[in-house]
């Protein structure tokens, strides 16, 4: 990325560094050496910063930033004491912060390297199709692309990116931000392609496929419709006319509270439901790495009257994608209560056991 030379803030030079330490030191109007600067830099005390290696960018910064406070301020703003190295500084002018401007700009342009950097790196997080579109005849897809290629991707997510029609996340993410309305065509689980107005609001993926949340247009009172964008049969159009509903401030974060995945029954029921993991290995498992934001330990690992086990409680409605999670740990998780979500779990298991008579 480029850097704009003129600002004694940016870059990462010895003297940007010594430049941004020594502006932000005599901001706090107290005195400050440059023994105290180096020491900063080294990380420990320096009685003589004269002897250390970057002196020269140190006693050069600290000149320039000098010259450039009293140019804004006046000659009288910074006030000197002692010689030599004794010599000591401090900031007496009217002005607060006088070069803000060339360090906020310095900031910034740091901070951008970071993000584009960032950006770069985590490629690998992203599907080819969003990367193609948001990137498309830009220098950075090459350098992008050439790290995949070379084997220096440092970031990458385990899930695979090639999906049934996520070639539309692109599209329907500006949809989104601009506020437009869609007619989607869309064919449920052994059903017809059927179609629908939606006012789109999110994007969201759960274990490796990703679904549109919106308003259904014509639904009073209307109601959220979650489509998976592999079940889309066409690319939807924009319906012009229509006039664009948001979702309240907060919908989003309420409506996945009591959720594990994607689906929402209507008039569904939140539980506080009790699991049993029978091995420490199962329950530190699930410590570190939690079912629901709502788990909490009740009962730690141990060896109790009626066995070895620690029990943990989520708050979560009762859906597939919960029911999923539980069984995938096979007999290590067991649900103790409440009685109406055990019975389900019970008949769950049942059936599969049926499969293996």
């Amino acid at each position: 990325m480029r850097q704009v030379k003129s600002n004694i803030f940016n870059g990462d030079s010895y003297k940007a560094i010594f430049a941004r330490a020594i502006y932000k030191r005599l901001m706090s109007r107290e005195w400050v050496t440059l023994a105290e600067i180096m020491s900063d830099y080294l990380g420990e005390p320096c009685e003589n910063p004269s002897k250390e290696e970057h002196y020269g960018e140190l006693k050069k910064a600290f000149g320039e930033i000098k010259v450039l406070i009293i140019e804004k301020v006046g000659k009288d703003s910074i006030e000197v004491e002692g010689n030599n190295r004794s010599q000591r500084f401090r900031y007496m002018g009217d002005v607060e912060n006088p070069l803000s401007d060339l360090y906020n700009y310095g900031r910034v342009i740091r901070d951008l390297k970071t993000y584009w950097q960032f950006c770069q790196d985590s490629a690998g997080f992203f599907p080819e199709s969003w990367l193609e579109y948001f990137f498309k005849e830009c220098q950075d897809l090459l350098e992008i692309k050439k790290k995949k290629e070379d084997g220096e991707q440092v970031l990458s997510a385990s899930l695979d990116r090639k999906l049934t029609n996520i070639e539309l996340l692109p599209f329907l993410y500006e949809t989104i931000i601009q506020k437009k309305v869609l007619q989607i065509e869309y064919k449920p689980y052994n059903k017809k392609c059927q179609t629908q107005i939606v006012h789109p609001h999110m994007l969201k993926e759960f274990n490796g496929r990703w679904y549109l949340f919106g308003y259904e247009e014509g639904d009073v009172p209307m109601h959220i419709c979650n489509i998976a964008l592999d079940r889309i049969c066409v690319k939807p159009k924009t319906c012009n006319g229509v006039t664009y509903q948001s979702a309240p401030k907060g919908f989003y974060d309420k409506y996945f509270k009591n959720l594990v995945g994607v689906t929402h029954y209507k008039k569904a029921t939140a539980f506080q439901i009790r699991v049993r993991a029978h091995s420490n290995y199962m329950f530190k498992l699930t410590e570190t790495k939690p079912i629901h934001q709502s788990q909490q330990t009740t009962i730690p690992f141990g060896k109790h009257e009626d066995g070895e086990y620690g029990e943990f409680t989520v708050y979560v409605e009762l859906n597939n994608e919960f029911i999923g999670r539980i069984l995938q740990m096979g007999a290590g998780l067991e649900i103790v209560g409440p009685d109406e979500v055990r019975r389900e779990f019970k008949k769950r298991t049942a059936e599969l056991a049926k499969l293996y008579e």
